[in-house]
């Protein structure tokens, strides 16, 4: 039977950045766009290139308060999507 796989509710689906919402692949190519990550980004887990940058950076990942979207992206919870929420980059559905 072809199911698709099972997401938890609290499972990040998502990145909001800029105010866009970005898939992970789409959000490491804005950041690279950005000179936040390097090229060599594209070829790391999308946790662990948040977490360089955000070293690099100075930025608390885990106080979501102390730095806004538009500075870093923040993470999207499956629960917080629509069902018409689509990545600002390739389009597809998140």
């Amino acid at each position: 039977m072809n199911r698709p796989p099972y997401r938890r509710s609290d499972e990040v689906a998502a990145y909001t950045y800029q105010a866009d919402l970005y898939c992970p692949r789409c959000l490491i190519e804005a950041m690279i766009a950005d000179g936040i990550a390097a090229p060599a980004a594209r070829d790391m887990d999308t946790g662990d290139v948040l977490e360089q940058c955000a070293g690099a950076l100075a930025i608390d990942r885990d106080d979501a308060t102390s730095y806004d979207s538009s500075e870093f992206p923040k993470p999207v919870f499956i629960d917080w999507l629509s069902d018409d929420d689509s990545c600002t980059r390739c389009h597809a559905p998140l």
